[in-house]
C-alpha cells in the first residue's frame, strides 16, 4: 500500500487519496473559475500561473515524485477553501472578493506543506561563495536604493552594520582562513538576514511592477519571469524567515529556558549547513569582477528592475561555476 507523510501525518492510500481529493478540488476550482468567467472584473492575476510555475519547478527539484507533488497540490487547494469564510468584520460577504484572495491563500499553503514535506532538504546549503555573492549583492541593492544619500543616523548604522559584515564575507572569500564554528554561526545567520530583506524587497516590487520600458513585450517577459522567479524562491525564503524567528524575544518568557534551547538547537542548524569547504581565491576575482560588472551595467542603463537582477545572479552564477569547472576539467 503506498504511503506518503507530510509531518507528523502519514497518508496510506495515496492513489485513493488523490482520486477522491482530485474530484472535490475540481469541482470546486470549476465553480471559483466559472464566477470568474462570469464576472466583469479581473479576478485572477494571469502572472498566478507562473508564480505557481515557479513553486511546481522546486518541489519537482526536491523530490521527482509526481505523486507527491500532486497530493501537496490537492491538499493546499483543499485548504484554501479556507479563503471563502467570512471575516469577522465583513459585513456584507461578497464572493468575488475572496475569490481574488483565495490564489494566495492556495499558494501560502502550497509552500508551507512544501517546507514542512521537505524539511530538512531546504535548509539552505552555504558556502563561502555563496555568502560573498550576497555580500556583493546588499552593496548593490544600498547603492541603487541610494541610501548612502540618506542623512538619518539609524540608516546610517545599519548601513555600516552591513558593511562591517560584507567585509567579514569579503576577508574569507579572499584568503584560507579557517571557517570556525563561530564563523559559520555568524556568516549563516547573515545570509538569512540578506535572503529576507532581498525576499521583502522583490515581493513588494513584483506585486507592485507596472512596467519598466517601453517595450510591452519586454514587460510582460520580465514580470512573468519576476514571478516564476518569486515561486522558485518562497520555500526558501519560508525556511530561512522561520531560521531568524527563533531569536526574537518570546512573549511570555523573553530568552527563558526553553526559548534559550531553542536557539542552541538552531545555532546548530547554522552551522551545520555551512559547509567547510572553501572558495578558490581565483572564483572570489571572477564573482567579483562578473557581479560587480553587471551590476554596474544595470546601475548605468537600467537594464532590467534590480531586484531581479540580483535574484537571477543568485541562482544563475552558481551555474556559470560549474559550466566553467566542467570546462577547465576537460581542457585539464
Amino acid at each position: 500500500m503506498a504511503t506518503r507523510k507530510i509531518g507528523n501525518i502519514e497518508f496510506t492510500n495515496v492513489n485513493l487519496l488523490l482520486i477522491i481529493d482530485g474530484i472535490i478540488c475540481s469541482i470546486f476550482c470549476s465553480y471559483v473559475f466559472y464566477w470568474t468567467y462570469q464576472s466583469d472584473r479581473n479576478l485572477i492575476s494571469i502572472m498566478i500561473i507562473p508564480l505557481i510555475l515557479g513553486i511546481i519547478y522546486e518541489n519537482r527539484k526536491l523530490s521527482t515524485d509526481w505523486k507527491t507533488i500532486s497530493l501537496k497540490i490537492l491538499g493546499s487547494i483543499f485548504l484554501s477553501i479556507f479563503a471563502f469564510l467570512p471575516g469577522k468584520n465583513e459585513k456584507h460577504y461578497d464572493f468575488e472578493n475572496h475569490i481574488e484572495g483565495w490564489p494566495y491563500c492556495f499558494v501560502f499553503f502550497f509552500v508551507l506543506i512544501s517546507t514542512i514535506y521537505h524539511n530538512k532538504k531546504v535548509i539552505p546549503k552555504l558556502t563561502e561563495g555563496i555568502t560573498f555573492l550576497q555580500s556583493i549583492s546588499i552593496i548593490y541593492w544600498i547603492i541603487d536604493l541610494r541610501f548612502l544619500n540618506i542623512k538619518n543616523i539609524f540608516t546610517f548604522i545599519l548601513i555600516g552594520l552591513g558593511l562591517i559584515f560584507s567585509f567579514i564575507s569579503f576577508i574569507h572569500a579572499f584568503s584560507y582562513l579557517k571557517l570556525t564554528k563561530k564563523v559559520r554561526l555568524f556568516l549563516s545567520i547573515w545570509s538569512s538576514i540578506i535572503m529576507i530583506i532581498f525576499a521583502i524587497d522583490h515581493i513588494n516590487r513584483v506585486f507592485n511592477f507596472n512596467s519598466f520600458s517601453n517595450y510591452q513585450l519586454f514587460d510582460e517577459a520580465l514580470c512573468i519571469l519576476q514571478y516564476f522567479l518569486l515561486g522558485i524562491s518562497l520555500i526558501y525564503i519560508f525556511k530561512n524567515a522561520s531560521m531568524l524567528f527563533v531569536y526574537f524575544p518570546d512573549k511570555n518568557s523573553p530568552y527563558g529556558k526553553e526559548q534559550m534551547k531553542d536557539i542552541k538547537q538552531m545555532n546548530k542548524t547554522h552551522i551545520d549547513r555551512y559547509s567547510e569547504e572553501q572558495i578558490k581565491i581565483l572564483d572570489s576575482l571572477f564573482a567579483l569582477l562578473f557581479t560587480s560588472g553587471l551590476y554596474y551595467l544595470n546601475l548605468k542603463h537600467q537594464i532590467m528592475p534590480r531586484h531581479t537582477l540580483i535574484w537571477l545572479v543568485f541562482f544563475g552564477f552558481p551555474l556559470l561555476i560549474s559550466l566553467k569547472n566542467v570546462f577547465f576539467k576537460k581542457l585539464a
